[in-house]
């Protein structure tokens, strides 16, 4: 073998291997949770109306915040509908403790969701953020609209006579009738108060690009530690929908996180978990194991600024949580833990981009020194145990993609060998998703290290043509 091919394999073979094995011990312990505490991920038992009779069942408010962007009405009236079919399973009983609550930027959508759920069992309520309104610290994009709600209430607006929560919606979420019993079930019974439970992606899958699905195949398994990560109540984390908050705790912390340097932030949800941690301790915390379903992005595009803005947002609030006096005042152990557990989970997806065109690199040689070794006794590449964990690595990324693959198509109104079909091509896009996913955590992360921290902010569009429209536009 040419002398350069074998400095091709000793300069980057290690820094391949360190990379892989960064990743892979993240990744297995995605695997361990699934392995091992998989019955604690998902509410498997029914529960019926029946059932709920026999509870002393709390409060619900279902809370959508949304700026009002095009295509996002009708996926809101989605979501909607399927509140008010379980509300139609008993009309009196889930009237009185059910209600929905659209905070949105738009002037037009409360005459569109009062004409469309005119007579509905429950109470649809919108309440209109005005362009004028400002909190005291300033607060920009969604937690703005998150904190007017949180003043009305304070303000005694829609209060309820009795223990109440806010479950969180994005705009395009949907809980179906026997999840959101579960839901209920759950919150009858728990003494958390702060909750979260699983996501899948099966909404207008199939009008998603490949890749976009192939994407999304990465997510559900990522929930198998965020059920960790919520019962050990350490927030690493919070993703915004899918997450329940006990009314009265929610109105003493807010959303009025203010600005970092000037700059919005991006991922509130991160900011409102470490104010819970670090004012109320991880007692708060908990899982509630019900599945909350969402769509996809449309666009590679669409999907590479959503990640970008995942990375960037949480580097926002870790920078902000530095500075925090209750933070501080931590022990050691534990702000180690959570900056460190956090940098860890950021730098493995970053990486994954380096590794990626390292390894598409380096895997020819690395086949052809294996094949030689196999065909003329030469010297292997790797040791026996570099080679098994390697494989190991390997293994459990495709698994990770088929268990999400599997969990998103479940729901998408797919035959069986159409849902076949679709966790193949996910098998087959996924070294290009990941590829292009990492490299928007990458890019966050260089951009935040160079001082690049200006923040440019829009909604994933909700529908196909709304996603166009951005393309088109350049958003």
């Amino acid at each position: 073998m040419p002398d350069s091919i074998n400095l091709v394999l000793t300069i980057l073979g290690p820094v391949v291997f360190v990379g892989v094995s960064l990743i892979g011990v993240r990744m297995a312990s995605y695997w361990w949770s699934f392995l091992f505490r998989w019955k604690r991920f998902r509410r498997s038992k029914p529960v019926s109306t029946d059932d709920l009779h026999a509870l002393d069942v709390p409060y619900v408010k279902i809370q959508i915040t949304t700026r009002g962007s095009a295509g996002s009405t009708e996926v809101i009236a989605r979501g909607i509908r399927n509140i008010v079919a379980l509300a139609l399973e008993d009309p009196a009983f889930y009237g009185r403790f059910l209600s929905v609550e659209v905070v949105t930027e738009s002037a037009a959508q409360p005459d569109v969701f009062r004409n469309a759920f005119r007579g509905s069992p429950i109470v649809v309520d919108t309440l209109v953020v005005p362009h004028v309104y400002e909190t005291p610290n300033g607060t920009r994009l969604k937690a703005r609209g998150l904190h007017y709600v949180v003043e009305q209430r304070r303000a005694l607006w829609n209060r309820k006579p009795g223990r109440t929560f806010i479950v969180h919606y994005d705009e395009e979420s949907v809980m179906v009738p026997a999840e959101l019993r579960k839901l209920i079930g759950c919150l009858a019974t728990t003494n958390k108060r702060i909750l979260e439970g699983p996501i899948y992606y099966p909404l207008e899958y199939m009008h998603a690009s490949v890749l976009c699905r192939a994407m999304e195949a990465n997510r559900p398994i990522g929930c198998y530690e965020c059920r960790q990560v919520m019962e050990s109540g350490a927030p690493l984390h919070l993703h915004g929908s899918n997450l329940v908050i006990d009314e009265s705790l929610e109105n003493d912390i807010g959303w009025d996180i203010g600005c970092l340097d000037g700059q919005p932030f991006i991922a509130e949800d991160y900011v409102f978990g470490m104010k819970a941690f670090t004012g109320y301790g991880t007692d708060v915390f908990g899982w509630h194991g019900c599945v909350m379903l969402e769509q996809p992005p449309f666009s590679v595009r669409s999907a590479f600024k959503q990640r970008y803005r995942w990375i960037f947002g949480v580097l926002q609030g870790m920078n902000a949580m530095s500075r925090n006096p209750l933070f501080k005042s931590l022990p050691r152990r534990t702000r180690t833990s959570l900056v460190w557990g956090t940098r860890y989970r950021i730098g493995t997806f970053a990486l994954g981009a380096v590794v990626g065109v390292l390894s598409a690199i380096i895997f020819p040689v690395f086949l052809v020194r294996s094949m030689e070794s196999l065909l003329f006794n030469n010297e292997a590449p790797l040791p026996a145990p570099g080679s098994a964990w390697l494989a190991l690595v390997g293994i459990m990324w495709m698994g990770s993609v088929f268990i999400g693959a599997w969990h998103n198509v479940a729901d998408a109104g797919l035959d069986r060998w159409s849902r076949t079909a679709e966790i193949a091509r996910a098998l087959v896009a996924a070294p290009v998703a990941g590829l292009i996913e990492s490299s928007a955590a990458l890019w966050a992360v260089l951009q935040w290290a160079g001082g690049m921290r200006e923040v440019s902010w829009v909604p994933t569009p909700k529908t196909k043509q709304a996603d166009l429209q951005s393309i088109r536009s350049g958003d």
